[in-house]
């Protein structure tokens, strides 16, 4: 282990201040990571080396790790101790989804309704992806474009990750912002998978289409940075003349 010095080149908090002492650590800790200090990947000092350095309790000292941890600049691995995720600035991502028309290339308005929503036990493929999950918001979705049936998008969203989800009215709020408000820890990574896939019964009526006709499906995991997938989402699209668009930005 490289000596503390050389880990911290920066000197010990200030106890006049009025900042508090955590808030402080984690200041120091973000500025050796920005500056390239401790290595992406790299195994940072063990919580008795900073509470040594900076003379603190243990619980000052994982509040600071937490906030690096949730803001994506440290990742914990069980076990093994706490790495450098990033050592730039991770705020956050958006995520846009829009419908335009192939026909004519450009954008059109999509008017999305919310069926149903309910704290419910998950099941099928929010089970299988939300394992361990007791509780999940289900939130199911209809959209349409000048009256058009397009789509039907159902949500997940894990209560126990994402406190006070239940209560936000998803209809004013898109359910990923609203994720990225509340969640413990930010997402850190969104996994979309692609596929052609039957419709089911109660969607193809809706669709005002056979059931078992084809159509798009979109379907997303929402990746906190523990690895935890704290929400899932599946759109299916109607197989017509519409094209799904989605935008990944960084915000700042």
């Amino acid at each position: 282990m490289v000596g503390m010095n050389e880990h911290i080149p920066w000197g010990a908090v200030d106890r006049d201040s009025h900042q508090k002492l955590y808030v402080q650590i984690y200041e120091i800790l973000r500025r050796v990571i920005e500056d390239g200090g401790w290595q992406v990947d790299g195994l940072i000092p063990s919580e008795d080396e900073l509470c040594r350095h900076f003379m603190v309790s243990k619980a000052t000292v994982r509040l600071a790790i937490a906030e690096l941890v949730r803001n994506g600049y440290l990742k914990r691995q069980q076990g093994c101790g706490t790495f450098v995720r990033n050592n730039h600035p991770d705020p956050g991502m958006t995520i846009r989804t829009r419908f335009g028309e192939d026909l004519f290339g450009g954008g059109v308005r999509l008017d999305r309704t919310l069926v149903s929503h309910s704290v419910v036990t998950p099941q099928g493929a929010a089970e299988t992806y939300l394992h361990g999950e007791p509780k999940v918001l289900h939130g199911v979705f209809r959209g349409t474009i000048q009256g058009e049936p397009v789509c039907c998008e159902d949500i997940h969203i894990a209560c126990r990750r994402v406190p006070g989800i239940e209560r936000i009215d998803l209809t004013v709020q898109p359910f990923f912002d609203a994720i990225q408000k509340l969640a413990l820890q930010k997402i850190m990574r969104v996994v979309q998978t692609v596929s052609i896939v039957a419709v089911p019964a109660e969607i193809a009526k809706f669709f005002r289409v056979k059931p078992g006709a084809n159509a798009i499906s979109v379907s997303r995991l929402f990746i906190d940075a523990h690895e935890n997938v704290i929400a899932f989402s599946q759109l299916i699209g109607k197989n017509g003349r519409y094209r799904i668009q989605n935008e990944f930005e960084r915000c700042h």
